[in-house]
């Protein structure tokens, strides 16, 4: 438990120096933002949920109350679609299009692979992303990483961690 705690405080900790260390002269949004969506770009924090339905509705449909971005990855949500079964959308900006991934429980790599966006940097590529991943102990938080591997040393850059959903 104190190296999940570790993990995620120095995620914090990585993500706020390396979002402030950005140079000025470069934009954060690419793209004009659609008519129907706010002027302001994905969080980096997960944002407040949505309300929960009135008594006596139904909520048709599966939906995912955050949603999740960083320098290269945008409007990321993740929907628990079945019983070990994830739907992770989005859109992300990375070298010739391919996402990786790491499935851990704070202990061990549970998962671990790579899907291709829509399109490759420097445009934003949309994904959708089924992911199935089993618990290996029963009380465990399974955390998703996106993250771009270096062309350089193949070492991950710009990690988004993504706490996935128990319901």
């Amino acid at each position: 438990m104190k190296k999940f705690l570790l993990l995620l405080l120095t995620a914090a900790v990585l993500h706020g120096c390396s979002s402030s260390s950005a140079p000025a002269e470069q934009p954060t949004e690419t793209q004009p933002p659609a008519a129907n969506e706010p002027a302001t770009p994905a969080p980096t924090q997960p944002q407040e949920p949505a309300p929960a339905p009135e008594a006596g509705q139904e909520d048709p449909e599966p939906t995912s109350d955050m949603t999740y971005g960083n320098d290269i990855f945008q409007k990321v949500t993740v929907t628990k679609t079945g019983e070990d079964t994830f739907e992770v959308k989005g859109q992300a900006r990375v070298f010739e299009g391919v996402v990786n991934y790491v499935v851990e429980d704070g202990h061990n790599e549970l998962a671990e692979g790579s899907f291709t966006t829509s399109a490759g940097a420097p445009e934003w590529g949309d994904f959708t992303y089924t992911l199935k991943v089993k618990k290996a102990e029963p009380n465990s938080t399974l955390l998703l990483i996106l993250f771009e591997k270096s062309a350089k040393d193949g070492s991950r850059r710009m990690e988004l961690i993504i706490p996935l959903p128990e319901k």
